[in-house]
């Protein structure tokens, strides 16, 4: 059985290139264009969430905060992944279990999922 991520990131060519890059290293890739279905709980499970912090209507970080606050969601890992400046100390506080800034390089974020995966 493969391995689910869910990645959500509203800009479309960002989502297109991680559903490329996933599904060739053989996982199966759900993407979201936005946190709605996170907060609204309408989604299946994945494996791991991969949030981008700046998304338009909610932060990833929020994201993340209310994933780790519910026990369904609590033990499964979170990358923040963005270009924004501190994401290290953000992400850690949001309780993310790792984060990765953009751009980045193809081989770390494969690296970082297969980690926590």
């Amino acid at each position: 059985m493969r391995k689910k991520i869910l990645v959500t990131d509203d800009d479309p060519g960002v989502q297109d290139i991680f559903k490329i890059i996933f599904e060739k290293a053989g996982y199966e890739v759900v993407v979201n264009d936005n946190g709605n279905a996170i907060l609204e709980d309408h989604y299946d499970k994945p494996n791991i969430f991969l949030l981008d912090k700046q998304l338009s209507g909610v932060d990833g970080l929020d994201l993340c905060k209310h994933l780790k606050s519910h026990e369904e969601t609590r033990n499964i890992p979170v990358i923040m992944i963005s270009a924004t400046p501190g994401l290290a100390a953000l992400a850690k506080t949001a309780g993310a279990d790792d984060y990765l800034e953009k751009p980045f390089n193809l081989k770390d974020l494969l690296a970082i999922v297969a980690k926590h995966i």
